[in-house]
C-alpha cells in the first residue's frame, strides 16, 4: 500500500461521512484546555506537592517527594497514551473524545480537593496518581481534536496556540499555587474549579459529533499492544527526536521539580516568602518564554531549518543553568528564571515542528481513527521525562547532599538533547 505524507492520521467521517468542521474559536478553546492542565502540573508539582510532603515528614521530604511523584510516573506511562487509544475506539453519541474530556476533569478536580486531606505520604502518591490519570485523560482527547477536526493546511496555527497555552498555564500553576499555599484549601479549589470550569465550557461550545455511527475495529489485544510501538531502527530519526525532546525536558524541568526546596534550602528564603516568590518566577519564566517563542516558529518556517533553533535553544538554557551556581541569591535565580525561559521558548515553538516531521508515515487507510494513539506516543517524549525529573534530581542531591549538582545536570542534559538532533536526515 502507498504511504501517506501527511504526518498526523486523516480525519474520521462522522456518521454520515463528513469530517466535522472546526467551531470558530475552537483553538482558543484548547488553548484554554492546556492552561488548565498544565496549571494543575505545574502548581501541583512545583508547589503544592512540595509544601504538602514537607508537612507530612521535613526531614525526610527529598525521598518522599520522589515516591510521590515516581507514583505518579506510572500514570503518565500508561494513562495517556491508553485514554488515547481508548478515545479512538469510543463511539458514543457525545463523541468519542467529549467522554474523556470529561471524565478526565472530573477525576482531577475531584482528587485534587483530596489532596491537602492526605495523612501519609502513601495516600498523597495515590491520591495524585489518580489526579494524572484524570490529567493524561484531558491531554489524549484534546491532542487528538487537532487532527479529528482541522485540515492540514490549519494544523501549524492551532499547534502554536497549544504552545501558548502550556506556556501560559505553567505560569498560572505557579502564580495560584505560590500566592494561596498558605491559605487551606483555596490553591486547591481555584485549580479544580479552573479545570472543570474550562473543559465544561470546551465541550459544551465544541460539541463533539456523534460517534455511534462510526464503524467499530475488531483487533486482538496483541494488535492492539503493538500499535504503541514505532521501532527505532526502522524509524530512527524519529527516535532521535523522540529522545531529544526526553533529554531536552529532564533538562528544564530537573531543578524545577525541587525550585521551592532550592530557594528555602540552597537560597536561604523562609517558607511564606518562597511560596510568593516562586509566584514571581512564574511570572519572569513566562515573559521568556513569550519573548521567545511568538517569534522562533514563523523565523524556522521563513528559513526552513529546525535544528539550528534548537541548538540555540541548548545553550541559552545551558547558560541558565549556570547562573544559581555562579550567583546563589534572589536576583541570580530571576535572571536564571528569565534566561531559561527565553531558551525553553525558542525549543517549544520549534519541537513540535520537528516532531511531526519524522513521525512515522502509515499506510493509507491505516490509522486513520487513530490519531489520539499516535499523538499520546508522541506525547510521551515529554510527560516521561517530566514525572521521571524528580526521581533522577532527588538521587542526584541525596548522592552529593547539595542542589548546585540539579543545575549541573541540567546543563548536560539540554546539550545532549541538542547533540540528538543532529543525526536526523529527514528535518534540517
Amino acid at each position: 500500500m502507498a504511504l501517506t505524507q501527511n504526518p498526523f492520521p486523516s480525519r474520521p467521517p462522522t456518521a454520515d461521512g463528513a469530517a466535522p468542521p472546526p467551531r470558530r474559536g475552537m483553538s482558543f478553546g484548547l488553548l484554554m484546555v492546556y492552561v488548565a492542565i498544565l496549571a494543575v502540573n505545574s502548581g501541583g508539582n512545583g508547589i503544592l506537592l512540595p509544601n504538602v510532603v514537607s508537612g507530612l515528614d521535613e526531614a525526610g521530604k527529598i525521598g518522599n517527594l520522589a515516591f510521590v511523584t515516581t507514583v505518579a510516573f506510572i500514570a503518565n506511562i500508561f494513562a495517556q497514551p491508553l485514554a488515547g487509544a481508548l478515545s479512538d475506539a469510543t463511539r458514543s453519541r457525545f463523541g468519542r473524545r467529549t467522554p474523556w474530556m470529561v471524565g478526565g476533569a472530573l477525576l482531577t478536580g475531584g482528587f485534587l480537593l483530596g489532596l491537602p486531606m492526605a495523612q501519609s505520604v502513601l495516600v498523597v502518591a495515590l491520591v495524585w496518581l489518580v489526579v494524572q490519570v484524570g490529567v493524561n485523560a484531558i491531554q489524549a482527547a484534546a491532542t487528538a481534536i487537532v487532527p479529528d477536526r482541522y485540515p492540514a493546511s490549519r494544523r501549524g496555527n492551532v499547534s502554536a496556540m497549544i504552545g501558548v497555552g502550556i506556556t501560559i498555564g505553567n505560569a498560572v500553576g505557579a502564580i495560584v499555587a505560590g500566592s494561596t499555599a498558605d491559605q487551606g484549601f483555596l490553591p486547591y479549589a481555584i485549580l479544580s474549579l479552573l479545570v472543570l470550569v474550562i473543559v465544561g465550557v470546551f465541550v459544551i461550545a465544541n460539541r463533539d459529533e456523534s460517534a455511534t455511527g462510526l464503524p467499530r475495529e475488531r483487533s486482538s489485544a496483541k494488535d492492539f499492544l503493538r500499535g504503541f510501538w514505532i521501532s527505532p531502527r526502522q524509524h530512527p530519526d524519529f527516535a532521535w527526536a523522540f529522545g531529544s525532546r526526553f533529554l531536552m525536558v529532564i533538562g528544564f524541568y530537573g531543578a524545577q521539580t525541587y525550585g521551592l526546596y532550592i530557594l528555602r534550602d540552597y537560597i536561604g528564603m523562609s517558607d511564606a516568602a518562597s511560596n510568593s516568590f516562586a509566584a514571581t518566577m512564574g511570572v519572569v519564566l513566562l515573559v521568556g518564554v513569550l519573548l521567545s517563542a511568538l517569534g522562533s516558529g514563523w523565523l524556522s518556517d521563513r528559513v526552513g531549518r529546525r535544528k539550528p533553533f534548537i541548538v540555540w535553544s541548548s545553550v541559552v538554557m545551558s547558560i541558565a543553568l549556570a547562573i544559581p551556581l555562579l550567583v546563589p541569591t534572589t536576583t541570580g535565580v530571576l535572571a536564571y528564571a528569565f534566561l531559561l525561559g527565553l531558551g525553553f521558548g525558542v525549543y517549544i515553538s520549534i519541537d513540535l515542528a520537528l516532531m511531526t516531521e519524522v513521525l512515522p508515515a502509515r499506510p493509507q487507510g491505516e490509522g486513520a481513527g487513530n490519531a489520539g494513539r499516535d499523538l499520546a506516543i508522541l506525547g510521551l517524549a515529554t510527560t516521561l521525562p517530566q514525572a521521571m525529573s524528580p526521581s533522577i534530581a532527588a538521587g542526584l542531591v541525596t548522592l552529593t547532599g547539595g542542589y548546585e549538582v540539579l543545575f549541573v545536570a541540567g546543563i548536560v542534559f539540554v546539550m545532549l538533547g541538542a547533540v540528538a538532533v543532529r543525526p536526523i536526515r529527514s528535518v534540517r
